[in-house]
């Protein structure tokens, strides 16, 4: 009796040791790079994120195309946030968090806290998000809403200073600063995005699985 024609589907096909094989590593490496990245996805710190968002108002005659650049680097200089620092008393509480209890020289904190602080403008409007980073949310909130204060009191007392010139050529001496939206502590973290890390491990892991499974297929029958 003669065999059974070999057709697409047939168990006879399903059988195919190489085949077998290659479907077998594929599974193998999809799994391995879910495990890696499960893990550290899961390993790596949490960070939380707050935003403080304020709106610059000068006069016309002081509006320049780049005046919200200008006004970030305000924000960010020592003047604005040695404030931050003295009002939180960051020297102190980051020596102790970070650097087992020994404090800080001004200058360092003020190196963090420059690390972990971003500034954006927002499209449309002459506004500004202050957003602060931290592995604690309300540290994250409280450093936001500091620096927003902080840089409001600068503009204040740059208005009071009547017939001064400005410290800094850069700085506009008559801007108003208000608080729109005040930071409010995150409830969930901004980093790592476990949603995303997840789906791009199974992507890659789908991908290298299929890789691996395809050379090792064309592998084995090139050698029959």
């Amino acid at each position: 009796m003669s065999n059974p024609p070999i057709i697409q589907g047939s168990p006879v096909l399903q059988s195919d040791p190489p085949l077998r094989g290659a479907v077998a590593l594929g599974l193998t490496v999809f799994l391995i790079v879910m495990i890696i990245s499960t893990a550290i996805t899961f390993v790596l710190p949490e960070s939380y994120s707050s935003t403080a968002r304020i709106k610059v108002e000068i006069t016309p005659a002081n509006r320049g195309p780049n005046f919200l650049q200008t006004e970030f680097e305000v924000i960010q200089s020592q003047i604005v946030l040695s404030n931050v620092v003295r009002q939180l008393n960051l020297n102190d509480y980051w020596g102790k968090k970070y650097f087992n209890g020994e404090t800080l020289k001004t200058t360092e904190s003020l190196q963090i806290l420059k690390a972990r602080l971003s500034l954006e403008s927002v499209r449309g409007a002459d506004l500004i998000a202050i957003t602060a980073f931290s592995d604690d949310r309300r540290e994250a909130a409280q450093i936001a809403n500091a620096i927003a204060t902080a840089y409001q009191n600068f503009c204040s007392e740059r208005q009071k200073a009547d017939g001064a010139k400005p410290l800094d050529p850069r700085i506009i001496a008559d801007a108003m600063v208000i608080f729109v939206d005040p930071a409010e502590p995150a409830s969930k973290p901004c980093k790592p995005n476990k949603p995303l890390n997840l789906a791009l491990g199974a992507i890659a892991g789908a991908g290298l699985g299929a890789m691996a499974g395809g050379l090792l297929l064309l592998f084995r029958r090139g050698q029959r």
